[in-house]
């Protein structure tokens, strides 16, 4: 694994008038087809926080001095007691011509045209890669004044599908040993797949799924299918 880990980013606010001028904490990620770019995350990662979508500031890039610019917004409606997991999905779309005119640093994106699978067809025993910002990894640089966050890669063991809908269900089994798990939530989780490539076999990674939850206490985490996110998407683009 190397460049697809850069498709995951923290998640980040601006304070103007606080001690630092950014906080937050949790993960999301970049994700595209051919004809635009997204950002997903958990809306949990922003309710919890009490962060609202005009105050993120989401970098391309660990050396970006340029947050993405946004232009629409997707989430899939809750009803007054609807508490199923699989709706705790929020999705931005990159605004492409502000970023081409004033980006500083690659754009980095997992390909959901080429590199996506639904969980539903994996199989317990399945290897999976869970990509995220754990808050206990993150340090405040007093000096410098901004938090530096540090990616973690943990793996996974695929048990099989979760008692809410579209949700599955993992164990971790990983040498990164972490007291929790807080943070984590809105990450991308990847199944590696075999393809030939000009006459040899390479691992591809394929996005399976986001992050919701999970103890580190169990080893055992959920994720909502990336048949969830795709389809919220397909139905934002027939709409528009």
């Amino acid at each position: 694994m190397s460049s697809f880990e850069d498709a995951c980013r923290p998640v980040l606010f601006e304070e103007k008038h606080g001690e630092f001028p950014y906080w937050g904490k949790g993960s999301s990620f970049l994700i595209a087809n051919s004809r635009a770019f997204y950002w997903v995350t958990a809306s949990h990662v922003l309710s919890n926080l009490g962060g609202r979508a005009e105050t993120l500031r989401i970098f391309p890039s660990d050396q970006s001095r340029i947050s993405l610019p946004f232009n629409e917004q997707y989430v899939i409606t809750r009803g007054a007691t609807d508490d199923e997991d699989y709706k705790d999905v929020f999705v931005l779309r990159v605004a492409l011509d502000d970023f081409e005119r004033s980006g500083d640093a690659p754009l980095v994106a997992q390909d959901i045209e080429q590199g996506a699978l639904p969980a539903e067809d994996l199989v317990p025993g399945d290897e999976l890669w869970l990509l995220g910002y754990p808050s206990e990894s993150n340090l405040v640089d007093y000096d410098a004044q901004k938090i530096k966050n540090t990616r973690s890669v943990l793996r996974g063991v695929y048990q099989g599908q979760s008692i809410s809908a579209h949700c599955h269900e993992l164990r971790v089994e990983s040498s990164v040993q972490l007291e929790s798990y807080d943070g984590l939530s809105g990450g991308p989780v990847f199944h590696m797949r075999s393809r030939v490539s000009e006459g040899q076999a390479v691992e591809f990674p394929m996005l399976v799924g986001m992050l919701l939850r999970g103890t580190s206490s169990s080893s055992t985490a959920h994720f909502v299918s990336s048949t969830v996110l795709l389809g919220l998407i397909a139905k934002a683009e027939n709409n528009a």
